[in-house]
């Protein structure tokens, strides 16, 4: 939790924590003129100076905004969530699991990569691991489907000609010529 210290009459003031440097705002005992500092700012500023102390701060900031009491949450990256709805749909698909194997796979190892180079919190990592899992898995599914059938048409193919390769030419004893006869 943050905690402020605010200038009063000469006197370095707190710390307090945001609710009650508000109350203070409120109570007018602390102005738009009151210098206010708290743990990473570089100096004392006028609580006009600082914009998360304005009284219109809590109206409606849009969608990502923090309110008080409520914990801030980083956007979901895309990709994670691409990768994680192809991968559940490759496994879920017969015979061409590939097809969305594939786009887990890219989408969520550019996830990852996005993610983890963004200056931003962005949230998505765990369906992004969860996209390449089951990608692999349904990739390793579809080969494992087409060694089976080439399994299957091999072990038929062998078994109405008899040996799955061609037969050997007949061996001939080598031909002597007929000896005189006394």
């Amino acid at each position: 939790m943050t905690q402020w210290y605010y200038g009063r009459e000469g006197q370095q003031n707190g710390p307090v924590d945001e609710q009650a440097l508000r109350d203070l705002i409120a109570q007018g005992i602390v102005t738009d003129q009151t210098m206010v500092w708290r743990e990473g700012m570089v100096n004392w500023l006028a609580k006009a100076a600082v914009p998360e102390l304005q009284a219109n701060q809590n109206i409606y900031a849009g969608p990502s905004a923090h309110y008080p009491g409520m914990v801030p949450t980083a956007p979901n990256s895309g990709l994670a969530i691409a990768s994680m709805i192809c991968g559940i749909v490759s496994i879920i698909l017969c015979y061409v699991n590939a097809l969305a194997a594939i786009p887990a796979v890219i989408c969520g190892h550019m996830a990852l990569k996005k993610i983890s180079r963004s200056e931003q919190p962005m949230a998505g990592r765990g369906m992004a691991i969860a996209g390449l899992v089951t990608g692999y898995i349904g990739l390793l599914i579809q080969i494992s489907f087409i060694c089976f059938i080439s399994w299957m048409f091999f072990i038929v193919r062998s078994s109405s000609s008899g040996s799955p390769f061609p037969p050997p030419a007949p061996v001939t004893a080598p031909v002597s010529p007929p000896s005189p006869s006394p």
